[in-house]
């Protein structure tokens, strides 16, 4: 069910979906504060491993060491230099590609070459600049601005869902990444509503779910919602049997979790799909996609292959939903730089989770709720 009685107003402006300026604002207020997910475990799964990102234009490098895992800003603390421009690769130590720097798991400098020519250079005076990193199942995140909470209790009452969808049990099928040309509110708040569900994924999912088969949960830095799910007809059945037999539970739902400001989930039984939306600019998105086949607790190797390939099979079905909705963003973008606009627009009881979603962002930017309603409960 839905928790709100009315209609609710939509609390961004336009301009909030267009305007370099308030991009700027709200990478400061929003973005950077909040804890960012940039790799897996499976990516980086071998000591000395490392991958590189950017993420809201820093330049950030993972590193595994005897399977602790690290971030550090991609840059040499001699002359500022990428310490790489690999994507991945491997290196006991970190070593700058520039002059040969190499730096330890603590990002403290280790070897300098032609060392004397920077007497009187004192021990620990040059590093990398650390990154709070942490895990959560297999999913490693950041934190760019240093004091905020720990990740535990920022992804609060997600932590356990997410660590159990994510755990180190089950298989990444894929790693993907595109970039769109929308604002990344454009792209979030299409994620967070069914209400265009009968519209644009006519071909696909159907119908919008019914009310009364919908349950919208909210706290302070995430909602969810939850509505029947499963794969359809024989093969669902088929399916669905495979999974009771080699000990996973089947609830046949759907389960959409999102930590803002930009971080989504999508948990079946067979499947659980990783979402990231990065801010590239005012009018530009980067989206990431991370895939994982649930796995059998017997670790049945028959039985964990089987289910290998048919949460394949189903990811590509979701693969032709998100490619409905990834057509309509530049039209989405595009009426909303339009000169004219028609209102302020509204939002339906259906669409409460994007309502939720910019009381968060209008509070954090300007400190002032007085604009903003609150869903009912």
């Amino acid at each position: 069910m839905f928790l709100s009685d009315t209609h609710l107003p939509q609390l961004l402006p336009a301009s909030a979906y267009t305007d370099p300026e308030w991009f700027t604002r709200e990478k400061q207020s929003v973005l950077i504060p909040g804890w960012q997910m940039v790799a897996t475990t499976d990516e980086i799964r071998n000591s000395g491993d490392f991958v590189t990102t950017t993420i809201l234009d820093h330049p950030i490098i993972l590193h595994n060491t005897d399977g602790q895992y690290r971030g550090f800003i991609n840059a040499c603390a001699h002359r500022l230099s990428k310490l790489t421009c690999l994507t991945k690769g491997n290196q006991c130590r970190l070593k700058c590609q520039y002059h040969g720097w190499e730096y330890d798991a603590e990002g403290a400098t280790r070897r300098i070459p032609d060392a004397p020519g920077f007497k009187p250079l004192t021990s620990g005076q040059l590093g990398l600049v650390p990154l709070k990193t942490e895990a959560c199942g297999k999913l490693i995140f950041v934190q760019l601005q240093q004091g905020g909470p720990p990740l535990g209790e920022y992804l609060g009452e997600l932590g356990g869902p997410i660590s159990e969808a994510c755990s180190a049990h089950n298989f990444q099928l894929c790693s993907w990444s595109r970039v769109v040309d929308a604002n990344w509110k454009v792209v979030v708040e299409n994620t967070l509503e069914s209400y265009h569900v009968s519209e644009i994924h006519r071909g696909t999912l159907g119908s919008m779910p019914a009310e009364g088969a919908c349950q919208h949960r909210f706290g302070d830095r995430w909602s969810s919602f939850i509505s029947p799910g499963g794969v359809p007809g024989i093969v669902g059945d088929l399916q669905r049997k495979l999974l009771k037999a080699l000990g996973i539970g089947v609830s046949r739902t759907y389960q959409h979790l999102f930590v803002l400001p930009a971080l989504t989930l999508s948990i079946m039984d067979d499947l659980v799909i990783v979402w990231t939306f990065e801010p590239v600019a005012a009018q530009q998105t980067r989206l990431a996609l991370r895939a994982f086949s649930i796995q059998s607790p017997t670790r049945s190797a028959l039985g964990d292959t089987i289910l290998r390939y048919s949460a394949r099979r189903h990811l590509s079905f979701w693969g032709r939903v998100w490619e409905e909705d990834v057509s309509l963003y530049p039209s989405v973008q595009q009426g909303m730089n339009a000169p004219l606009q028609p209102g302020p627009g509204l939002l339906s009881r259906r669409e409460e989770r994007i309502h939720h979603f910019q009381q968060w962002l209008v509070r954090l930017m300007s400190g002032d709720m007085s604009t903003a309603s609150t869903v009912s409960s």
